[in-house]
This record gives C-alpha cells, sequence and structure tokens, in this order.
C-alpha cells in the first residue's frame, strides 16, 4: 500500500514536471514546486529509499525529467533548481542511487554547469546546494581530466581554495579530495599548475592551523596525500613527529565528526596513509592507540548502518598491521563477562543500542539481514573473522565454549536463510555474501577442538547439501552463460565461493562428523561441480584459487575424479572472459525501435469508437432537426404525437451521453498515451545525453591521436636524419679506434714495467716505518709503566683512610633509614583509604554521565518525531486543499446540470402546453 502512494506520487509529480516543460509559467511552476515538496517529505533523512531505486521505471523517469529541467538553467527560476537539488541530495543518500546519477543520468556536467553560470560574481544558496551535491555523488568515482567540465570545476575549485574568503572553501576542499583519489591525471596536473606553490602553502596552512575545525585537516592531509605524499618537499610533513598529531586530529574527527561524510573522509584517508610501511609501524608505536581503539569499539553498539560501516573498515585496516590485531583482539575480549553466558541469546534479541560489549554488538550486527542493513552484516563478520583468527592462532586460549555459544547459532541461522532469486534488487548477492563469510568464519572457528566438538554437534549434512543443491539448481555457472545474457542481478560468482568454501568446511569436519567423509568424496566426484570447480581455480581472489586447488589436489587421489571434464570447462571459462573482453566496446541498441515497438495501438482502437459514435448519432441528429423544423413551420405536427417527442428528446439525451463517455474514454486513452510517449521521450533524452558525451569522448580522443600521430611523424624524420648523420660520424671514429689500439698496446708493456718498480719500492718503505714504529712505542710503554705505579701506591694510602670514614657514615644511615620506613608505612595506609574514597566517586560521576547520555537520546527521538509529525501535516492540509477545489468545480458542474435540466424542463412544458391548446382548437371546430 505503501508503494502505491508512493506510486501515485511520482506519477502527479511527473506529470506536473511534463506541463510546466511545455509551458512555462507561474501555475505550472508552483504546481511542480508544491510536488517536489511532498517528494522531499516522502525522502526525508531515515526514510526507506528503496522504492527510489533506479531499476524501477517510474523514480528512473521521474529523475529524467528533473534533470532535464535542471540543464535549461537560464530559463528557470533558482527557488525550483534548489528544490531540485535539495531533492536530488536526500535521494544520494543511498549508494546505488548515487551511483546511478553520477553514470547514468550524468549529473556531474549538469551541476558543473549550474556552478559556472550562477557562481561567476559571487557564491550563493543554489551554488552551495550544486557544491554539497557534487561532493556527495562524485565520491568513490574516477573523473575524467580530458572532459571540459571537470578542467572547469578544477578551475574553480582552486581559485576558491586558494582565496578562502568564502563560506564554500569547505566543501570546495573536499571536491578536490574526491578529484584527486586514485587519478594520476588530476594529480599531475595539480603539480605542474602556474599556482601550484600558493595551493600548497594554503594547504599547509590548513593543515598547521586551524584546529578548531577538524574537516579542513582532514581534506587539506588527504589532498596532500594523495598529490605529494611520495615528493622529498613533502617529507616534513610525514615525519614521526608529526605523525602522532595527525593520527590524533584524524582519530578525533571519526570519534566526535558532525557529518557522516567527515568520518567517510577521515577513514580513507586512514586506509590510504597507511599503504606506507613507515607510517604502520609509527602506529603501532603510537602511545595512545590502545585508548582510541578502546573509544571506536564503543562507537559499534551505538552506531547507525552507515557509521559502522565506516568503524568496521577502519578496524579491518588495523588489523592488517603488525601487532595492531592482537591489541584489537584484546580490547574487545576483555569487556566481555563469558560467565553470564546463558544471557547471550537474550541480548542479541533486543536492540543494538542496548548492548554495550563491543562483542556482542558486533555479533549483533552480524546476525542482522542484508536486506535492511546493507553491508553492515558482511564487514562485522570479516571483523569477527579477524578476530578469532588472532584469538585461535595464537595462545590467548579461554573459554572458547561460551564463544562456540555466542557465535555458532547466529552462522547456522545465516546458513539456513533462503534466497529470493526473483527479486530485481541486489539482495541474493548480498545473501551470498553473507554465506560466504559465514562459511569462512566458520572454516576459521573449526581450528579448535572445543568449538570443533560443538559445531559437529550443531551442524547436521542437510545444511550442506541444502547450501549445495540450490547453487547446482540455481547457479548461471551451470548454465554457461555470460552475464549479459540473463536479465536481473549476477551472484554467480557468490555462488561458485560459497560451493568452494562449503567443500573446503566439510573437508575439515569430515574425519569428526558420521557419514560426512562419504558424501564428501562423492560430491567431489560429481560432474556437477566441474563448472564450480573451474570458475574457482580462473578466479581473481587468491583465496579462492588456493581452496580449489586443495580440493583439486584431493579429487586427483580419488578414481572417477572427472580431471578432463575440468580441464575443457576451465578452458571454455577462459574463452569466455576473453570473448566478453573483446565485446566489451560494442556499440548499444538505438532507441528507434524500442520506441516503435513499445508504442500502444490506441489511436487505430479509438478512431474506430469515435466514427461509430457518429455514424450512430448522425441519424439521431436529423430526425430531431426534422422535427424541429416541423414544430417551427407548425405544419404536420398533428401526425406525431407528444410521447414520441419525448422519446425523441430523451434517445438525444441518451446519445449526448454515450458520445461524452467515448470523448471521456478518447481523453483517457490519450492521456495515457502522452504519458507513455512522454515517459519515453525522456528516457531518450537521457540517453541521447550520454551517447552525446560518449561522442564527444570519442572526438577529443581522435583529436589527441591525430595531433600525436603528426608529432610521431615528425619525429620518425628527425629520427632518420640523425641516423644518417650518425652513421658517417661512425665510420670516422672507427678509423680513429684503431689508430688508438696501436698506441694502448704500447702504453700497456710501458705501464706494466713502470709498476713492477714502484712496488718494490713502496714494499721497502712500509718495512722501514714499520721498524721506526715499533722503538717508539716500546719507549713510551717503558716510561708509562714507572708513572702508573708511582701512582697506585698514593691511592692504596687514601683509600684507606677513605674506608674507616665510609664506615662511620654507613652506621649513622642504617639508624636514618629505620625511621623512615616507620613513617613510610603510615603513609601508605592513609593512601589506601583515600583511593577506595576516590573510587566510590569516580563510579557515582560514571552513573550520572549514563544518565545524561540516555536523557540526551531520548531528546533526539522526541525532536525527530516531531519533525516527521509537521510534514505530515503539512503535506495532508495540501491534499485537503487539493479536495476541496475539486469539490467547488464539481459543484459548478451540477449547477450547470441542473441549469441545463430546468431549461429541458421549460421546452417539455412549453411542448405539452402547445399540443393540448392545438387539441382542443381542433377539437371545437369538429363540433
Amino acid at each position: 500500500m505503501e508503494n502505491m502512494e508512493k506510486a501515485s506520487i511520482i506519477k502527479t509529480a511527473i506529470m506536473a514536471a511534463n506541463q510546466y516543460i511545455y509551458s512555462k509559467n507561474n501555475s505550472n511552476m508552483i504546481l511542480f514546486q508544491h510536488q517536489l515538496d511532498v517528494l522531499l517529505g516522502i525522502t526525508s533523512r531515515g526514510s526507506d529509499l528503496k522504492f527510489f531505486h533506479p531499476r524501477n521505471l517510474l523514480p528512473t523517469e521521474c529523475l529524467t525529467v528533473i534533470i532535464d529541467i535542471m540543464r535549461e538553467t537560464g530559463e528557470i527560476k533558482p527557488s525550483l533548481i534548489i528544490k531540485c537539488l535539495q531533492l536530488l541530495r536526500n535521494l544520494a543518500a543511498d549508494k546505488d542511487i548515487r551511483e546511478s546519477l553520477h553514470e547514468s543520468f550524468n549529473l556531474t556536467p549538469v551541476l558543473v554547469d549550474i556552478i559556472k553560470h550562477t557562481c561567476s560574481s559571487a557564491v550563493n544558496s543554489l551554488c552551495m546546494e550544486s557544491l554539497h551535491l557534487l561532493q556527495r555523488i562524485t565520491y568513490g568515482h574516477k573523473m575524467v581530466l580530458q572532459e571540459s567540465y571537470v578542467q572547469d570545476l578544477l578551475d574553480f575549485i582552486i581559485q576558491h581554495i586558494t582565496d578562502p574568503a568564502e563560506d564554500c572553501t569547505q566543501v570546495c576542499l573536499g571536491l578536490l579530495v574526491n578529484l584527486c583519489k586514485d587519478n594520476f591525471a588530476v594529480q599531475t596536473h595539480l603539480k605542474n599548475l602556474e599556482n601550484s606553490k600558493r595551493l600548497k602553502r594554503t594547504l599547509l596552512k590548513h593543515i598547521s592551523g586551524s584546529e578548531s575545525n577538524l574537516d579542513f585537516i582532514i581534506y587539506s592531509i588527504s589532498v596532500v596525500t594523495s598529490v605529494w605524499l611520495h615528493d622529498q618537499e613533502y617529507d616534513m610533513v610525514f615525519k614521526p613527529s608529526n605523525l602522532n598529531p595527525m593520527f590524533q586530529s584524524i582519530f578525533n574527527i571519526i570519534l566526535k565528526g558532525e557529518t557522516g561524510m567527515s568520518r567517510r573522509y577521515g577513514v580513507d584517508l586512514f586506509k590510504e596513509i597507511l599503504k606506507d610501511g613507515q607510517i604502520q609501524s609509527t602506529l603501532s608505536k603510537f602511545s595512545h592507540l590502545s585508548a582510541y581503539i578502546d573509544a571506536i569499539l564503543k562507537l559499534i553498539p551505538a552506531s547507525s548502518t552507515e557509521t559502522v560501516v565506516m568503524i568496521f573498515e577502519l578496524l579491518l585496516c588495523f588489523c592488517s598491521i603488525e601487532g595492531v590485531r592482537s591489541r584489537i583482539s584484546r580490547s574487545v575480549l576483555s569487556t566481555l563477562d563469558f560467565n553470564g553466558r546463558q544471557q547471550f541469546s537474550d541480548m542479541l534479541i533486543g536492540p543494538v543500542n542496548q548492548v554495550k560489549e563491543p562483542l556482542l554488538a558486533t555479533v549483533h550486527w552480524a546476525q542482522q539481514s542484508p536486506d535492511t542493513h546493507d553491508e553492515a552484516p558482511l564487514y562485522a563478520l570479516d571483523f569477527l573473522t579477524e578476530i578469532y583468527e588472532e584469538l585461535i592462532y595464537s595462545n590467548t586460549r579461554v573459554k572458547y565454549s561460551a564463544h562456540a555459544d555466542l557465535m555458532l547459532p547466529v552462522l547456522l541461522s545465516s546458513l539456513s536463510s533462503e534466497i529470493d532469486i526473483d527479486t530485481d534488487l541486489c539482495v541474493p548477492r548480498k545473501h551470498c555474501k553473507k554465506k560466504v563469510k559465514s562459511l569462512q568464519l566458520l572454516s576459521v572457528l573449526s581450528g579448535e577442538d572445543d568449538i570443533r566438538k560443538k559445531m559437529v554437534a550443531m551442524l547436521s549434512p542437510s545444511v550442506y547439501t541444502q547450501l549445495l543443491d540450490f547453487q547446482l539448481i540455481n547457479n548461471r555457472v551451470t548454465l554457461h552463460v555470460s552475464k549479459v545474457s540473463l536479465g536481473g542481478e549476477d551472484w554467480s560468482e557468490e555462488g561458485v565461493h560459497i560451493v568452494i568454501f562449503c567443500m573446503e568446511l566439510m573437508s575439515k569436519l569430515r574425519k569428526y562428523m558420521p557419514n560426512l567423509d562419504g558424501l564428501f568424496c562423492s560430491l567431489v566426484q560429481d560432474n556437477k561441480l566441474v563448472p564450480f570447480l573451474s570458475a574457482g581455480l580462473t578466479s581473481a581472489d587468491r583465496t579462492v584459487v588456493q581452496t580449489a586447488l586443495q580440493l583439486f589436489t584431493f579429487g586427483t587421489s580419488l578414481d572417477a575424479f572427472p580431471t578432463v571434464l575440468i580441464g575443457d570447462s576451465m578452458a571454455s571459462c577462459n574463452a569466455r572472459k576473453r570473448e566478453m573482453t573483446e565485446n566489451a566496446g560494442s556499440t548499444p541498441l538505438t532507441l528507434g525501435s524500442t520506441f516503435k515497438s513499445m508504442q500502444p495501438p490506441v489511436s487505430l482502437s479509438h478512431n474506430h469508437n469515435g466514427d461509430f459514435s457518429r455514424s450512430s448519432s448522425s441519424d439521431q441528429d436529423a430526425s430531431v432537426q426534422s422535427i424541429i423544423e416541423k414544430m417551427q413551420t407548425g405544419l404536420e405536427v398533428k401526425d406525431i404525437n407528444r410521447s414520441e417527442i419525448i422519446d425523441i428528446y430523451e434517445h438525444k439525451i441518451q446519445a449526448f451521453q454515450t458520445k461524452e463517455n467515448h470523448l471521456q474514454d478518447l481523453l483517457d486513452a490519450k492521456t495515457l498515451a502522452l504519458s507513455q510517449a512522454d515517459r519515453l521521450i525522456a528516457q531518450y533524452r537521457s540517453r541521447r545525453a550520454q551517447y552525446e558525451a560518449e561522442a564527444h569522448k570519442m572526438r577529443k580522443l581522435l583529436k589527441d591521436s591525430e595531433l600525436q600521430s603528426e608529432e610521431h611523424r615528425e619525429r620518425l624524420n628527425d629520427i632518420m636524419l640523425q641516423k644518417e648523420k650518425l652513421s658517417v660520424e661512425l665510420e670516422q671514429l672507427s678509423q680513429e679506434y684503431q689508430k688508438l689500439e696501436h698506441i694502448s698496446e704500447e702504453h700497456q708493456h710501458l705501464s706494466a714495467a713502470y709498476s713492477d718498480i714502484t712496488d718494490r719500492y713502496e714494499s721497502s718503505q712500509k718495512t722501514l716505518l714499520s721498524l721506526k714504529q715499533e722503538l717508539k712505542t716500546l719507549t713510551e710503554m717503558h716510561e708509562i709503566l714507572q708513572k702508573h705505579n708511582e701512582s697506585l701506591k698514593q691511592q692504596h694510602d687514601l683509600a684507606s683512610e677513605q674506608l674507616s670514614k665510609l664506615q662511620e657514615e654507613r652506621k649513622q644511615l642504617s639508624k636514618q633509614l629505620k625511621e623512615k620506613e616507620t613513617k613510610l608505612h603510615e603513609l601508605t595506609k592513609t593512601h589506601s583509604k583515600l583511593e577506595s574514597k576516590y573510587e566510590k566517586a569516580e563510579k557515582e560521576r560514571a552513573e550520572l554521565e549514563t544518565g545524561l547520555d540516555k536523557m540526551r537520546d531520548t531528546l533526539n527521538k522526541t525532536e525527530q518525531t516531531r519533525k516527521q509529525f509537521q510534514q505530515q501535516v503539512s503535506s495532508l492540509e495540501l491534499v485537503c486543499k487539493q479536495h476541496e477545489a475539486d469539490l467547488l468545480s464539481k459543484d459548478e458542474q451540477i449547477k450547470e446540470l441542473s441549469t441545463q435540466l430546468e431549461k429541458h424542463t421549460q421546452i417539455a412544458a412549453l411542448i405539452h402546453s402547445l399540443s393540448s391548446g392545438k387539441s382542443e382548437s381542433g377539437a371545437s371546430v369538429a363540433k
């Protein structure tokens, strides 16, 4: 029901947008703004945006029409464009919609065009909205520098960063981070700018100063890291003395970031700088690292889905650093009390914000469904895998049975959940990924004896057969088709991973579970497993290839293993991949055929109905007209009865009603055909814009290639001329070389004789010098020994006198030490009493802080609900106004119909009076 309401709202918004496109007057603009306000209400923060997925037809058409309106920047009022930008910004909160806005709808050049035309003199609210939306949709996308709009955007950004007197400097820095990320062309362009030094000084100024605004620091460090990380002149920024305050700033913005984007950039910056080995070692020695890890782990139960994904990404990045993973695992396990393991199931049922322990909160996130929480369960399972790898494969061995009670029910429920393959969205793929990560975690947990025993007791062979049978029946790998040939989301690769890791888990548990060894051997020899093994062996993932190789080596030891079939399947898989790469640049289909095929045959059917209505009513019109003429002339009216005249008028009214119904049907059909045509035209416009952009790219590439070819031709001619000159010079040099060879032979003979003489002379000089030095050393040693003997006698006398003095001092010090020990014992007692009082005060302060946090959470929730109710009331008031207007129009129609009815009754009374008067006159004449 909710989806139907959203569909009707989007339909009305599309109709209002089309009306505004066809006639740009104030009434249409107000109607379109009203529909945009309604869409803003249903897409506000926290709303479910699944219905607006770009795979659905209605949202795609709505976005196409809105972006087409935004293209006409000069003809539209800024207030309307701001509404459109706010709606797109709400929709950009969803990852899939954000990617489609950049890739499918080409929104980026439209926004750059708006910024170029509206921000020429000064930055206004329209420019700021465009910049904020542009920062959102360009995140994670690589921009092509050769595009003209990218050059314009870079000029605008650098101008407003180097002149930071305006409010848009922070957004421009975030945009520059997006453009520089993994983009070598943009990085070299920034290095070769004329005002590159000025840009560097501005960024360094933001890094060293403005400590109140952490966003400036994060953005500036991100740009410097992307562009100048490996330059020698910027080693001073990343030296060890500067890294510790840099780490502290990044941790602060991750922990206290006001917006999700600032946290996102902080996590990305950590992932970028930790690629350097020196920075990794500095982070592992960071003194406050353990405290910051504890603070980040406390965010897991108290964060939204988007924030917790960032936290898991950061923790997984830290786990890849040597020595840091053990700290994280200790911090996670130190907060959980395994004595209360009976309450695990109850705690996992409730909301995640009621769980305080990071491990329980991570397990809570891991058991969530990807339908509602997107990638958070997948990252939670990866983090648990890292923790238990460190826990099991190190010497930390504590209460493994409690760990099994906590983890195994969650993992088994995720393996037994069903996958809906008929849905249009990316849900099956995410469910398959969750099953893969659950199997990997179970494989890690099976390395410990206590957990393996419970796993064997809880797992049954039906779990394996259910997983494998589903993939053997429904996976596309078994059908030997490409991703393009079938519709819907392709999850075949994840299905292959499920089969590979499920077989790996079976191989680890087959010795401990009854009847599992025979099932495993029969599955390895089954021909249905051939495409999965071949796909695993040709996979791009290293762990999948290694696991598939282990299964293959085990299978070769069996008699009925289909080695030849696996070889053929691998060959066909490689050929299919090569064919897909060759056909990747094929041209898409044109829109002409699809447009003609999708048009409904409305005009023919409704024209036929219209002709029928005109032919059936033409006879009635002729008869009525003849009767009217007879009534006007007064001739032959006596031949017609009154009942016949009333029947004729009733028939006439019925004919008008049927004609009106036919006309209404025609109007509905025409409006439907018009809306379909508008939708197709909008799709055609969006695709035409894509094709024009691609054609523009191809033209630029062709021009560049022609210029490069001309340059290469000129270079080739110069090289040929240089080659001829060099050949002449080489002949001259060869003649000179022969002469020099004769001279060098004579020189070698003379140098050999000279070297013999010099060697003899040097050896004799060395022996003479060594003898002189030995004589000097012996004389010096004799003098030193005499002096040393005299000094030793004097020292012996002094030492005997000092020893007697020290004995007396020792006796005095022993007395003082005893007195001080008694005083220290009394001080320790007073110190212990003060510590107990301090601990009580600290506990009371912690309880008060928790109470304050709960009150703040409830206040935030009530404010959000109040805002939602206000939005709903405003939308309902607008709907009531529309209904009142409809009722007034219907009242006017009823009045018009009543007036027509009164006219008809008057005509009938007049006819009746005329007929009665003439009949009475005829009767009197007859008498």
